[in-house]
């Protein structure tokens, strides 16, 4: 929400935190105060217990591949590949079966109450078709506390392609 300082003609406009829970990429600026956590495999920080596991994320980035390799583009790829093999539901499946797991995203939606708290993942701005696990760990989120609000994905500086930012960051730090 935003609002004017009418004090003086052109005085700046301030940010209120909405406070919630949303999702981001690593390029992507972030609101004065928000965090961002990174809900990957890769990188020492984050909240691994949200990550996808071992064997989903290895199917995923094999089929990918191999729709990329037959002459789809990367983000079509990227989306068909999360399509095809259920990759939403088999992820949500997995984190509702992890005690450690609902335990992490309950203490992410306590803080959200509070302050806003972005997921972070290297999948592009607003991935097609939401095929990334941020937007099924949001939609769970909702499902918990249906009062937690969804914040607005930030856009990154540059608007890259997903492949581009995804490759940017596998680039960097290796696959998710």
């Amino acid at each position: 929400m935003h609002a004017v300082n009418n004090r003086t003609p052109g005085a700046p406009v301030w940010h209120t935190r909405a406070v919630g829970l949303g999702r981001t990429t690593r390029f992507a600026p972030l609101p004065a105060g928000a965090r961002r956590v990174s809900v990957m495999r890769a990188g020492a920080g984050g909240v691994k217990a949200l990550a996808p596991a071992d064997d989903l994320l290895a199917e995923f980035l094999a089929r990918k591949r191999a729709l990329v390799r037959a002459g789809a583009a990367s983000d079509a790829a990227h989306a068909e590949a999360h399509r095809a093999m259920g990759y939403r539901e088999r992820y949500l499946d997995q984190l509702r079966a992890r005690p450690d797991a609902l335990a992490a995203l309950h203490q992410l939606i306590a803080e959200a109450r509070t302050g806003d708290v972005y997921l972070m993942c290297m999948c592009g701005y607003r991935t097609p078709g939401r095929a990334c696990h941020t937007y099924a760990l949001l939609d769970l989120a909702r499902e918990l506390d249906p009062s937690i609000r969804e914040l607005t994905e930030p856009a990154p500086r540059r608007l890259a392609s997903t492949s581009e930012q995804a490759d940017r960051g596998r680039l960097r730090h290796g696959d998710r």
